[in-house]
């Protein structure tokens, strides 16, 4: 019976550890009609798997200024850390855009951005934030 409880305890925790967190992306002042569906959690080595997900993008070349990419970052305690380009593309059947970017970073996150870019090389985040979350605390 003891050993039972145990194990029980420990497949419970192992559980909560290993459900990803959401991340709350408010309403953007830029792409009001993009849909963010963002997950944290770690792996295995400690690092952290994003799985960032966007509905709705206006295409970055009719915003104001014009830009050619949408780009994610990091806000990290080391600074803030280029995740890359988010891919975007057009539905078959519908105008609709949406990207998605899965990627792992080393470093805690505090934030997420999304900001549009005429590189993806940069390594600091241009003026034009797009989405931004809301802070970040990982349990």
């Amino acid at each position: 019976m003891k050993y039972s409880k145990l194990g029980l305890v420990l497949v419970s925790v192992f559980l909560m550890m290993a459900c990803a967190q959401k991340v709350a992306f408010p309403v953007s002042n830029v792409v009001p009609g993009a849909e963010v569906e963002a997950k944290i959690k770690t792996d295995n080595n400690d690092n952290y798997e994003i799985d960032l997900k966007v509905k709705n993008l206006t295409s970055p070349d009719r915003l104001e200024p014009p830009k050619e990419m949408y780009v994610v970052w990091v806000e990290t305690e080391r600074g803030t850390k280029n995740l890359g380009r988010l891919e975007i593309s057009k539905g078959m059947f519908s105008g609709t855009r949406s990207g998605s970017l899965k990627t792992v970073s080393p470093y805690k996150p505090k934030r997420i951005l999304i900001t549009a870019e005429n590189s993806s090389s940069n390594n600091e985040p241009g003026s034009q934030v797009i989405l931004s979350s809301e802070e970040i605390s990982m349990k």
